[in-house]
């Protein structure tokens, strides 16, 4: 994404525009990877952009809130952040190495699924599925299990 694109994206989510939260939004809409906060920093310190680790909480959550990126919390792992929103897809996500893949909804609309029991009066919104597996890399080399005890948020 081009400076320009991510900063009319800044605007219009009502967001001030800074060079911290350009260039990540930037980076995550250029990543297909679901980046950690310390690759996000590696790579916008790449693009000429000094930040700090609070500093990269803080313009991440703030996309986050104006809905212009989304965080992957998963189990046992330091969070993921990603440009993609909005459209309620799930993700793939290898036991092994953490490797992490974009699925689209199951049925193909939201909220995807419809629960089989819900209180009365629950209006469901948003869901969220993980598919758990082992990536093909990683069943070659018959990599046991991840344990990831890295403290991030």
């Amino acid at each position: 994404m081009d400076v320009d694109v991510a900063e009319q994206r800044l605007r219009s989510a009502g967001l001030r525009v800074t060079a911290s939260r350009a260039a990540v939004l930037g980076v995550l809409a250029a990543s297909a990877d679901h980046p950690r906060v310390d690759q996000l920093i590696e790579r916008v310190r790449a693009r000429g952009v000094s930040m700090s680790k609070q500093a990269a909480y803080d313009v991440c959550e703030a996309l986050r809130t104006a809905g212009l990126a989304q965080r992957i919390a998963l189990p046992g792992a330091p969070a993921r952040w990603e440009a993609r929103t909005g459209d309620n897809h799930h993700h793939l996500v290898c036991r092994v190495c953490g490797e992490t893949h974009d699925v689209d909804c199951a049925t193909g609309r939201a909220p995807c699924l419809d629960p089989a029991t819900a209180p009365p009066g629950f209006r469901l919104d948003e869901v969220e599925v993980t598919y758990w597996g082992v990536c093909s890399g990683c069943r070659a080399t018959d990599h046991p299990p991840r344990e990831d005890t890295t403290d991030e948020r």
